[in-house]
């Protein structure tokens, strides 16, 4: 049966309408009856992913007007019937919880292939028209709506708000990427092109996995020498030349090229300088480069007589989810992740948030929609 906790009846969020248009703050009705299988939210923190400065820039194109948003803590306040957590069990109100960035059929071809990120009928958070009920998918309001279909995970104790937001983004597809590559085994070299938080995680899951050494190239010396506090051995910041990151790459590997490369940085210029980086049987994994265009090229010689590997992977499985939080609880304390969100201003505040998030000046920064600590 239906549960519901005591919520308003409305409630404030930030819309947003076109590119170069500041986000307006609008009231938006809170729904008070919930189809089965749906929950509904309270949230206590959103971050500024970079997909969303994308969108605000107008480099991408979304529908408007919209709720950006979809790296968020909750509280739930209300469920449908027969409403539940990914493992099966029921949802309980007033549990803290972090949620996939999309819902999905789970009957489709590709959800039958495990691709939920796929599905024919897909939802995501933070990519829907406010104009499709009940408006409020997007993690920059005060609540937000589940819809069926979405692997919801309850969050413990143990992890600050601050430390599990951007979870359901960066750090679950960073999984998914060393499960699409094979995993990484120890003792192996790791590169990872781009420092941002996508490449952090990156980095947390070489160390762990028992990675040597564990290499970063970025063009932001600062965030390259901040990187260091999270498993990395060696850092590069002073060129985006293929060749020149390559070479780097190779010396540091003692010159036999690298075992595993990450693209997590958007730029072509990264992953033509990972494949010449890898060694003989290396592999490749892109995720950065979502942008229409991203072109790199691949000498076809190259790639057979290297007997190289090159992946793509886009999001993420629900599974993906599950192993963050238990990875970030299994690791707390080695590793300073609350310091990777700063600053956190409030919803009213969120037009600054965004000029600091685009100048680069924090991995991200964090939206306390309402009146709970971080």
């Amino acid at each position: 049966m239906a549960k519901v906790r005591i919520h308003p009846k409305t409630c404030r969020a930030a819309v947003f309408e076109a590119p170069g248009t500041p986000m307006r703050i609008r009231e938006f009705d809170v729904p008070q009856a919930l189809p089965p299988g749906s929950a509904l939210c309270r949230i206590r923190l959103s971050t500024i992913c970079g997909s969303d400065l994308h969108t605000i820039a107008g480099r991408r194109s979304e529908p408007v007007p919209a709720i950006l948003g979809h790296e968020s803590v909750g509280e739930i306040v209300a469920y449908g019937p027969g409403a539940h957590y990914w493992n099966g069990e029921p949802l309980q109100l007033g549990d803290r919880v972090s949620w996939t960035i999309m819902a999905f059929c789970g009957d489709c071809f590709f959800c039958g292939k495990r691709l939920p990120q796929k599905c024919v009928r897909l939802r995501k958070y933070g990519h829907t028209s406010t104009d499709i009920w009940p408006g409020l998918t997007g993690g920059y309001a005060e609540y937000i709506y589940l819809f069926p279909g979405t692997g919801i995970f309850r969050v413990p104790p143990a992890l600050a708000d601050k430390v599990v937001a951007p979870a359901n983004c960066a750090l679950s597809t960073a999984l998914a990427a060393f499960e699409a590559i094979g995993g990484v085994a120890s003792g192996e070299s790791v590169l990872i092109s781009g420092a941002g938080l996508l490449g952090v995680y990156l980095a947390v899951l070489a160390r762990e996995a028992g990675a040597n050494p564990v290499m970063i190239a970025d063009m932001n010396p600062a965030r390259a020498e901040a990187v260091c506090r999270f498993g990395v051995d060696a850092t590069f910041a002073q060129t985006a030349e293929p060749a020149d990151v390559a070479a780097w790459a190779r010396t540091t590997c003692s010159g036999k090229g690298v075992d595993v490369a990450f693209e997590a940085c958007g730029d072509p210029r990264a992953a033509t300088a990972s494949l010449d980086a890898l060694r003989i049987g290396g592999r490749l994994l892109v995720a950065g480069m979502v942008a229409p265009g991203s072109q790199f090229p691949v000498d076809g010689h190259v790639l057979i007589r290297k007997c190289l590997t090159i992946r793509g992977i886009h999001n993420y499985h629900p599974v993906h989810l599950g192993q963050a939080i238990d990875f970030l609880v299994s690791t707390a304390g080695k590793y300073p992740y609350a310091e990777l969100v700063s600053p956190v201003v409030g919803l009213d505040d969120i037009q600054s948030a965004i000029a600091y998030a685009t100048k680069g000046q924090s991995l991200r920064v964090g939206i306390q929609c309402g009146d709970s600590p971080s």
